[in-house]
């Protein structure tokens, strides 16, 4: 019987990679939380009064998204920051395991592949360019620039790349590490494989309705 994870696999005509987790650690060299850390002295420097919760983030992209939503005079400059750590931080990110054998073997089977992240475009084309797997990506659909609303859950970067690729946005997967890439899927009519990359993911991966769930890239070669 085909395992769950390979028959989504299968089925899908082109694949879709979240970058912060099935392709690298993104903030492996260069933690999180201190970025967030940053984004918020630079947002109080701005006369930014927070709410308790979000004066204790450690997600650069909660902050942003916040930011957004809040203090709209001030999204650029944040973004601009973010981005400027992001293109630092894929200096030392750590390329995850299997991953790009994974893609390879997508590639080769005739299919084409795409980043589909809520970082910035030019952040994942320094570290594919830096691991030379930009010519096996075919398209990168990152954070649109200074519109936070657009980053996943919501579901326009898939359907963008869906275009690019010129599939249907139903004949895709997503391979994703968060619940936000599973939503973002059934957001856009894609199918989702849900990365457990660390304890806990699996249960709530799959509570989130990954079509599948995996805790190694190596599952999909």
């Amino acid at each position: 019987m085909t395992e769950p994870h390979r028959a989504v696999l299968d089925h899908a005509k082109a694949v879709l990679f979240d970058f912060d987790g099935p392709i690298c650690s993104v903030f492996a060299g260069y933690p999180a939380d201190r970025i967030a850390s940053d984004l918020i002295v630079l947002l109080r420097q701005r006369g930014t009064i927070f709410e308790p919760a979000i004066g204790d983030e450690t997600d650069p992209m909660d902050v942003l998204r916040w930011t957004g939503v809040h203090k709209r005079d001030s999204v650029l400059d944040v973004e601009n920051y973010l981005v400027e750590a992001e293109v630092q931080a894929v200096e030392l990110a750590e390329p995850t395991p299997f991953a790009i054998q994974v893609m390879h073997s997508i590639v080769d089977s005739g299919r084409p592949v795409a980043v589909v992240s809520n970082n910035s475009a030019l952040a994942v084309q320094k570290y594919l360019t830096r691991h030379d797997i930009s010519s096996i990506v075919s398209f990168v659909s990152g954070r649109v620039h200074a519109n936070p609303s657009l980053m996943k859950p919501a579901p326009f970067s898939l359907k963008l790349a869906a275009d690019q690729l010129d599939v249907s946005i139903t004949d895709t997967v997503l391979i994703g590490d968060t619940i936000t890439d599973i939503e973002a899927s059934h957001a856009a009519g894609a199918r989702s494989i849900g990365y457990a990359n660390k304890p806990g993911k699996r249960e709530r991966l799959s509570q989130a309705g990954a079509d599948a769930v995996i805790d190694s890239m190596a599952a999909l070669l």
